[in-house]
């Protein structure tokens, strides 16, 4: 059996009535007089997070889909993701037709949740689960913004995608809840999912081999020539933070053998070079060009250094 579920709205009796008599459909909200198809369950529980979780807990199909009326051609979109389903996806997500404004804030959505960019559009509103998927899970959604919770707690495999066209000018689309609630309850998400202090993590490494680097330097100094003692200091603290990071930081996104522990050192080392160079500039052009102190000017460069390698480690060396 296929469930399909959907948010109220106002125009959602155009759509169900179209939809065929074999799905089981459940729309979290008040009764609507207006639709006349005679497998719809209306779910009123408090608010909409609650209203579609109840849905979800009602529901008996093997897969569970969930879309709103804005979208076009939903039969011919419900027999796309089920036939993804039925070639092994235990997620299928549509990727809405609409663009992305803000770079900034899909970055900060793959940072805080690296699943995340399994997909292109983890924020989409449709998207077929086997209920598999979320057997013994606990989701605490945000209205019916839910596939981003999925994506973090689910238990699956294969994801797949298809593209959706949406009968609406996504622009003036605004959100139910508030973008302060929304991203409270991201962060508070991203805590329990440990990305956050991974963050911490990070910073420790960053801190403890920046002794250790200090440490190597104050030790050569004096029995070998600046430029090597330099070297084997800064090298030598960066294969340590390496390690650390790859034994600690990143420890649940080691992939592969011996060949691509190697491939990681090596772009780890190709990423904090850049890192330097970076601090180096920030410093430079500071103090340069507008004539802040090098010290207070240096510790800008670490700060953007520390951001660009953190980028870089979770999003390219230790990459999902």
């Amino acid at each position: 059996m296929i469930s399909i579920i959907f948010p109220y709205g106002r125009n959602l009796h155009k759509l169900v009535n179209k939809l065929s008599r074999k799905y089981e459909i459940f729309i979290a909200g008040k009764k609507d007089s207006r639709i006349e198809h005679e497998n719809v369950n209306f779910i009123k529980e408090g608010d909409l997070a609650n209203s579609l979780l109840k849905c979800i807990e009602k529901s008996k199909g093997d897969y569970i889909i969930l879309m709103n009326c804005d979208v076009k051609n939903a039969e011919k979109c419900i027999e796309k993701m089920v036939e993804k389903a039925k070639k092994g996806a235990d997620i299928v997500v549509g990727r809405r037709n609409i663009n992305i404004k803000s770079k900034l804030a899909k970055l900060g959505i793959n940072l805080l949740f690296p699943k995340s960019r399994l997909v292109a559009d983890p924020l989409s509103e449709i998207f077929l689960i086997k209920r598999s998927v979320i057997k013994d899970i606990e989701l605490h959604p945000i209205g019916s913004k839910v596939l981003l919770e999925i994506l973090a707690k689910g238990k699956y495999g294969k994801i797949d995608e298809i593209d959706i066209d949406m009968d609406i000018d996504m622009e003036k689309v605004k959100f139910n809840e508030s973008y302060s609630t929304y991203s409270k309850h991201l962060l508070k998400l991203a805590w329990k999912e440990g990305e956050i202090i991974r963050w911490v993590k990070f910073g420790i490494v960053g801190l403890s081999t920046m002794f250790l680097n200090e440490f190597l330097l104050w030790l050569l100094l004096g029995k070998l020539p600046l430029i090597f003692a330099g070297v084997i200091s800064i090298e030598t603290s960066t294969l340590a933070s390496f390690a650390l990071n790859e034994l600690w930081t990143f420890r649940d996104r080691r992939r592969g053998g011996i060949k691509e522990f190697f491939k990681r050192m090596g772009k780890y080392n190709f990423a904090c070079l850049l890192g330097v160079m970076l601090n180096l500039f920030v410093l430079i052009f500071l103090s340069r060009v507008f004539g802040m102190h090098p010290l207070k000017a240096n510790v800008i460069g670490i700060a953007v250094a520390f951001i660009w390698n953190f980028l870089a480690h979770n999003l390219w060396t230790w990459h999902i």
